[in-house]
């Protein structure tokens, strides 16, 4: 997602309109995550005294993995970016990302909002009930035949001890 700058970038206060519909930077930014076909991304670019400031709207869908009972799921994130682009070596400090020329590639400012926007623990819904630990039924499905007093074999030997005391 290049943008040519040399329009604005020699004029303060001169900004240029940004409206595209492209394939994400990276189809799968985080294990577990597939971005849809296209990211959409509406906005502006504004010389501020030297400093390129983005500022708009990204919309992208993705599909992921639901965390409680590993069923598919859908979402949307549509996110207001904010971000700043500076020449100089100091742009890490300033937390800004650094471009060269005229030339102005914003793939990694939306990449790294994608990625801090997308939901650390994804649910298909708030109350998954998610997979039995015994025989690994989906609970969202029904109960299973699982006993809820039956004790894992591994633990017998402490369950007899507390029976002891």
């Amino acid at each position: 997602m290049k943008v040519d700058v040399s329009d604005i970038i020699s004029v303060n206060g001169a900004s240029t309109k940004l409206d595209f519909q492209e394939a994400p930077p990276e189809r799968e930014p985080v294990k577990g995550y597939t971005l849809g076909e296209d990211l959409s991304f509406a906005g502006t670019l504004t010389n501020v005294d030297g400093i390129l400031h983005l500022d708009g709207r990204l919309k992208v869908a993705y599909d992921g993995v639901c965390y409680r009972c590993l069923g598919p799921v859908k979402g949307m994130l549509d996110l207001k970016i904010n971000e700043n682009f500076i020449t100089g070596d100091d742009a890490e400090q300033n937390d800004m990302y650094k471009y060269k020329g005229y030339v102005l590639d914003i793939s990694k400012a939306l990449g790294d909002n994608i990625i801090l926007n997308l939901p650390m623990k994804l649910l298909c819904s708030a109350d998954c009930k998610g997979l039995c630990g015994k025989c690994g039924k989906n609970l969202n499905e029904g109960q299973c035949g699982c006993r809820e007093d039956s004790v894992d074999p591994r633990l017998e030997g402490l369950v007899k001890y507390f029976e002891k005391h």
